[in-house]
C-alpha cells in the first residue's frame, strides 16, 4: 500500500497543477518581439503591450494592425516604423513595425497582424500573425 501511494501521489500533484493553470501570469507591461503565431500573453489592466515585428517597407510590405481591439484594448498613438540600417530608405534595408496598445478593461482579444502591401487589397497577406491577449 505505501508503494501504491508513493506512485499515485506525484501523478495527483501533476494533475492538480495542470488543471489550475489558466495561462501565462499577468504582467504590468509586455512586449512581443517577432513572437510565434498563436502566442498568448496576459497583461494587467492599465498596462501596455508593445508588438514589434520585422518588416521591410522598402519592398512595399508592412504589417497592418488589428482593426478594433476595443473595449479590451486601445491603440496608443500610431504604428511606427524604425529602420535597422544606416539609411532606412535604402532598398532592401530592413526595419521594424512597432504597435502599442493599452489594456483598458478585463477580457480577451485576438490581435491579428497582416503583412501585405496596402494597395493590394484583393491579394491575401503574405503572412498573418495572431496573438491572444488576456487583460486581467
Amino acid at each position: 500500500m505505501p508503494r501504491l501511494i508513493a506512485l499515485i501521489a506525484p501523478l495527483l500533484l501533476v494533475a492538480a497543477c495542470a488543471t489550475t493553470s489558466s495561462g501565462p501570469p499577468a504582467v504590468d507591461d509586455g512586449e512581443l518581439t517577432n513572437a510565434a503565431d498563436g502566442t498568448r500573453i496576459a497583461i494587467k489592466r492599465g498596462g501596455e503591450l508593445k508588438v514589434i515585428l520585422d518588416a521591410n517597407v522598402t519592398t512595399g510590405y508592412q504589417w497592418q494592425s488589428p482593426t478594433n481591439p476595443a473595449p479590451v484594448m486601445s491603440p496608443i498613438g500610431t504604428p511606427a516604423y524604425v529602420g535597422k540600417g544606416v539609411d532606412p530608405r535604402a532598398v532592401g534595408a530592413g526595419g521594424m513595425n512597432i504597435f502599442r496598445f493599452r489594456a483598458d478593461s478585463p477580457g480577451q482579444v485576438a490581435l491579428q497582424f497582416d503583412y501585405r502591401r496596402p494597395w493590394e487589397t484583393a491579394a491575401p497577406p503574405v503572412k498573418t500573425l495572431r496573438y491572444d491577449v488576456v487583460v486581467q
